[in-house]
């Protein structure tokens, strides 16, 4: 046999990912420049022509603000240019593997320029750069307002196209994943202007109040209230942006709790709420007094000063949010992290607040999959009959002399747990002190091996009062497996993505009379949905279209569903979940299922609704 089961696509990271301070660094300050290049002409087009054009007698400060908004957008995107350009030849160079000089030398920078989406990119935004450039040098000439929306057009594309070197456009294979990308854009473009543009307001209002003019304070005055509108939105937009970010990619709580990338996020998040409450004082105190202070410019000068303060304070919140965005945006996702409870209790629906363990909302690293309880089988005899028994039932050689006897490992209350707790367990003992704890005689996926295989064989268990009337209950799971049919090889789990599946069990001679009736009926089977699959628990060289060939580790994994008494057959009906929503054995009560039970039994299975892949991957 030459197929294996397909690994389960969980790739997440047992621990932090060493931060890159160099690498983070040089994100902050491109994220910085970058939002200041959006942000300043967002000032320009949005804020201050606007006011100026309704007080235009303010020309020497409108002179003064421009220099100094120049002066600002072109130090910007000098440092966005060199930013940039440092941090495509530390991708370089973590790509490669190669130091930072060899990464400048040699075909590395053209290999990742053309032939990585992160380098294609880059050379997008090269080209921006120089649009943006010319704007600036135009607009400089010609004072054109024109080539000023122009100029924020690129300055926005700029900022967008960081979508693309993140985790946004990475998102795929998960519920919703088109959403990911464009509420990742409009989250920097949002981020650019409100952020971008606080430091050009307060150069704003630096200015107006050194006037201290009749004309500066009126544009200050109306400046002022048109940024409180323009924030109002982006902040709006951020919040909304930022839950369907979170969710992406951090996914849950213990993901938000219990990794470095969700924890950075809630300090994020706690940096924005204070940035909001900074501006929800503008808003609610002094914008009011602002509106009201049209022909008092004393007061409006005084408001405007306590606006450049607080704007002030907001640039430097937004300083440290964007130093928190260059570090988790190196970091893997939350939903890709495996997260360490911090908690000593979490919430259950069912039971309320209980007991909570660091791995508790770990999931397996290893599919539950015939190799991996193949792989778990001897593991359990050598360490756990003792105790547990053969059987699991907790009658171990030991068990009697235990204080506390062992628990019996095939009762159905065994899937209400966690398995990060059981992985617990089994590293680190119960807290009872009767169990002791394995991490020094198993490693972390010889335990999840032992999970997987005292999962299998209480599910196998429980199978054998699994009745020939279909079930809508919580059902439990047939273990993934991989076979080869009729020369192509496929997996149990790839087959249930089409539709349920009839697994046929037999030990001894193949089942003809059965298998070539099902044969016949192949046709109206998968008309309604149903796949058959016919599996020898014994090595067999019978030959029928709906017998596959599978290796020894799926039959004696599938033996655990099989009983002695099945008069040589069993039948399981399995929904594309793979639980197993109905059983006939061919010396059961009513023998197996007819036609047209078959028929009108898949209809049903296949209606019954099971759970959506959890997109971030978590075991909680």
């Amino acid at each position: 046999m030459r197929t294996r089961p397909k690994e389960t696509s969980r790739s997440r990271s047992r621990g932090a990912k060493a931060i890159d301070p160099l690498l983070s660094s040089t994100r902050l300050l491109h994220y910085a420049a970058s939002a200041l290049l959006e942000g300043t002409f967002v000032f320009w087009c949005m804020i201050a022509w606007p006011a100026f054009a309704r007080t235009p007698a303010a020309h020497a400060l409108r002179e003064r603000l421009d220099r100094r908004l120049f002066a600002l957008a072109w130090v910007s995107l000098l440092v966005a240019i060199v930013s940039g350009a440092g941090w495509l030849v530390i991708v370089a160079s973590n790509m490669s593997g190669m130091p930072l000089a060899s990464a400048l030398q040699g075909s590395v920078l053209g290999i990742v320029l053309t032939q990585t989406h992160f380098g294609i990119d880059w050379i997008v935004r090269a080209g921006l750069t120089v649009a943006i450039a010319i704007c600036l040098a135009l607009q400089a000439r010609t004072r054109s307002h024109a080539v000023g929306w122009v100029g924020l057009l690129a300055a926005s594309a700029f900022v967008a196209s960081l979508a693309w070197a993140g985790h946004g456009a990475a998102t795929e294979d998960v519920p919703f994943d088109a959403l990911h990308a464009p509420a990742d854009i409009l989250h920097l473009l949002a981020a650019g202007a409100w952020l971008g543009a606080l430091l050009p307001l307060v150069i704003f209002l630096v200015q107006a109040c050194r006037d201290m003019s009749s004309q500066a304070v009126a544009v200050a005055r109306i400046a002022t209230l048109r940024f409180s509108v323009l924030g109002l939105s982006a902040v709006g937009t951020l919040i909304v942006t930022g839950v369907v970010n979170t969710w992406f990619l951090a996914g849950s709580v213990p993901a938000l709790l219990g990794t470095l990338y969700g924890q950075l996020l809630l300090l994020k998040i706690a940096l924005f709420a204070a940035m909001i409450g900074v501006a929800g004082i503008n808003q609610r105190r002094l914008l009011p007094h602002l509106a009201d202070s049209a022909t008092d410019d004393s007061l409006c000068l005084q408001i405007s000063r306590r606006v450049f303060g607080n704007a002030t304070i907001e640039a430097c919140l937004g300083v440290f949010v964007l130093a928190i965005v260059g570090i988790i945006g190196i970091l893997p996702p939350g939903l890709h992290t495996e997260p360490r409870w911090p908690l000593p209790f979490r919430f259950s629906l069912s039971e309320g607040f209980v007991r909570a363990y660091p791995t508790s909302f770990y999931a397996s690293t290893q599919p539950y999959a015939a190799p991996s309880i193949a792989r778990g089988a001897p593991l359990y005899a050598q360490n756990c009959v003792v105790c547990h028994g053969a059987g699991g039932r907790g009658d171990g050689p030991l068990a009697g002399k235990l204080s506390v006897r062992p628990a019996n490992l095939t009762e159905p209350h065994l899937f209400a747990h966690k398995v990060g707790e059981m992985f617990w367990w089994i590293g680190h003992g119960t807290d009872n002190g009767v169990m002791p704890g394995f991490a020094d005689k198993l490693s972390p996926d010889q335990r999840w091996d032992v999970i997987n295989f005292v999962l299998a064989r209480a599910a196998g268990d429980l199978t054998q009062h699994t009745g020939s009337q279909i079930s809508t209950a919580a059902a439990v799971p047939l273990p993934d497996f991989a076979f080869e049919q009729n020369g192509a090889q496929n997996t149990l789990s790839q087959t249930l993505k089409n539709g349920p599946a009839l697994v046929v069990l037999f030990a001894g001679h193949a089942p003809r009379a059965r298998l070539e009736q099902l044969a016949k009926l192949q046709p109206r089977l998968a008309a309604a949905g149903l796949h058959v699959i016919a599996v020898a628990l014994h090595p067999s060289t019978e030959k029928n279209p709906l017998i596959v060939d599978v290796s020894q580790d799926v039959r004696e994994t599938l033996e655990l569903f099989d009983s002695p008494a099945d008069g040589g057959e069993t039948e399981l009906m399995l929904d594309r979940g793979a639980n197993i929503r109905a059983r006939w054995m061919a010396s059961g009560a009513g023998g197996l299922a007819d036609p047209s039970t078959l028929l009108s039994d898949a209809a049903r299975v296949k209606s019954i609704p099971v759970a959506a892949a959890n997109h971030a991957g978590h075991g909680g």
